[in-house]
């Protein structure tokens, strides 16, 4: 599992563009890099991801989608 902690921010704009910064990432062109080739191997390699800026339930999948990604929540369900 790829803990991605702040290499991303905000999931539904970052998964679509990696390429986009934000101010929090210290070295924009590092981050953006980073993003992009962790992006790329956790769908090539179709990787379980988790961070903290992520949808519950935080933990998923990269997809490749058009020219950026998509994230794929793990699937659950509330016991009953």
């Amino acid at each position: 599992m790829l803990f991605l902690g702040d290499l991303l921010h905000v999931a539904s704009v970052q998964f679509a563009n990696p390429a986009i910064t934000i101010k929090f990432d210290t070295d924009s062109a590092a981050a953006r890099t980073q993003r992009l080739r962790i992006f790329r191997e956790a769908a090539v390699n179709r990787e379980w991801i988790a961070a903290a800026h992520l949808p519950f339930p935080g933990i998923g999948h990269v997809r490749a989608e058009g020219k950026g990604y998509a994230y794929v929540p793990a699937p659950y369900g509330i016991p009953r």
